[in-house]
């Protein structure tokens, strides 16, 4: 017996044990990266949860909100700001749970865009799937901002903005695998979502509470800021971005509200016209409608043509407001640049490759469903 105890006690210093692992209150998760550029130096802003909290939250409700710690480190280069950062962590930081990126105005030009790529790129932790941003809001009051009920922060739409677009799309949020082939594409344009605070829609207990919202979009086109549109100025980006678009629209006739329709997978094409000194474009679109409200008895015939006018008037709008800064969010010139890079450098020589007028012409086709009243509708 006495041998059979020895043998135990051998084996047992010869088992390999846990002494290094770490609990999760002593690791620092770093799960949001923001980035600006002011007066010559770099700014970088991280928020911190608590995930020892966030679990606590997931067995039940929480009665107060998830605490969120914003720091902040400053130098005259992205990698001197990092450095400045971590002088005062307190405990060891883990960038795994990174899952947005957020860059200010400032940075988003060439030479700034080259560290925050070198950054990220080179760090084995932070991945390429996490969401981004441009803002022109305070980055401190974008990483406090939390969402309803005291929930996580990870339940915002910092972190989780794919929910709520495929429930109401607006502009399409981007990864930033799919954010750097587009940024180095030299016929793409980039439309990168500007997140934005907003106070004017919730409130709880009749106070007015903070959220963030997607409030436009960046343009930035051969690694070049060209300008910022709103989201009324974006709302026709939707119906070529994705087959999986899913909106509503107020269908209108001379400023007077006929109806409310939701539509729903977009099917779209570009083609090509060429000219002898230019290039033109059409775009198909083939949309599926249902009917969800209507404010004056209309025919089916005639609800679908409204239906169509005011899509293309939507498309028109954001067309011609993107052309004005010289940027393509329909990815016009990337279908030139792939079938015929040469033609498209030449109107690139010529500063012609986007123009007012280079959507010729937009076809749309709206099959429209009516549910419930169909009936005593006039055809």
């Amino acid at each position: 017996m006495r041998r059979v105890l020895m043998l135990v006690g051998i084996l047992s210093f010869l088992l390999t044990g846990c002494w290094d692992n770490k609990e999760v209150q002593d690791i620092n998760y770093i799960t949001a990266l923001g980035v600006d550029y002011k007066d010559g130096n770099y700014i970088i802003y991280v928020q911190m949860l608590d995930f020892a909290t966030i679990a606590k939250q997931e067995s039940g409700k929480q009665t107060e909100k998830a605490p969120i710690w914003v720091g902040r480190g400053t130098g005259t280069t992205l990698a001197g700001a990092l450095v400045d950062l971590y002088t005062s962590s307190q405990q060891r930081v883990s960038w795994g749970h990174v899952t947005a990126l957020v860059l200010t105005e400032a940075v988003l030009k060439p030479d700034q865009m080259s560290q925050v790529f070198d950054l990220t790129n080179r760090s084995q932790e932070i991945r390429y799937t996490k969401w981004v941003y441009g803002t022109q809001d305070s980055m401190e009051d974008l990483f406090t901002v939390s969402p309803f009920f005291q929930l996580s922060p990870l339940h915002s739409l910092l972190h989780e903005p794919k929910e709520s677009y495929d429930q109401f799309s607006f502009i399409r949020p981007i990864q930033f695998v799919n954010f750097i082939r587009l940024y180095r594409e030299r016929a793409a344009t980039v439309v990168l979502p500007s997140i934005h605070i907003s106070s004017q829609n919730w409130s709880e207990n009749l106070k007015q509470h903070p959220i963030l919202e997607v409030s436009g979009a960046f343009m930035i086109k051969n690694q070049k800021l060209m300008g910022w549109l709103s989201r009324s100025d974006l709302l026709g980006t939707r119906w070529l971005a994705s087959p999986h678009t899913h909106a509503s629209i107020i269908v209108q006739e001379e400023g007077e509200a006929i109806g409310s329709i939701s539509l729903e997978k977009p099917q779209s094409s570009i083609e090509i016209i060429r000219e002898p000194d230019d290039v033109a474009y059409r775009i198909k679109l083939n949309v599926t409608g249902t009917v969800q409200n209507m404010y004056k008895k209309v025919g089916v015939s005639e609800m679908k043509r409204l239906t169509e006018a005011t899509l293309k008037r939507e498309m028109h709008t954001t067309f011609h407001k993107a052309a004005l800064l010289k940027a393509d969010p329909y990815e016009l010139c990337l279908q030139l640049y792939r079938t015929d890079p040469k033609l498209w450098k030449k109107l690139v020589e010529q500063k012609k490759e986007i123009h007012d007028a280079s959507l010729r012409e937009l076809e749309v086709d709206v099959n429209l469903r009516f549910w419930g009243q169909r009936k005593n509708l006039n055809r």
